[in-house]
């Protein structure tokens, strides 16, 4: 840092990206390896998880999201 920087003390927030795509997510399968296609429709992760416990007897899973963020300081409007 050179002499003359100013530093300030700053809350940042964290959130949503504004221009954020929708979120992503899968559903992947707790009692083995396997793991449904990564996609934005929720109906199609939870048709895919009740395929395989059709096909599995597999009952346990887990819902993975991704979801695009955004981190600024508090006082910053978003653009």
């Amino acid at each position: 840092m050179k002499p003359n920087t100013v530093l300030r003390h700053a809350l940042w927030t964290i959130g949503p990206a504004p221009d954020r795509n929708p979120p992503a997510l899968y559903t992947a399968c707790k009692d083995c390896p396997e793991e449904g296609p990564v996609g934005t429709d929720r109906a199609a992760s939870d048709m895919w998880a009740l395929e395989h416990a059709g096909r599995t007897g597999h009952r346990r899973y887990r819902e993975c999201v991704s979801v695009d963020l955004y981190a600024r300081p508090a006082d910053e409007e978003l653009r």
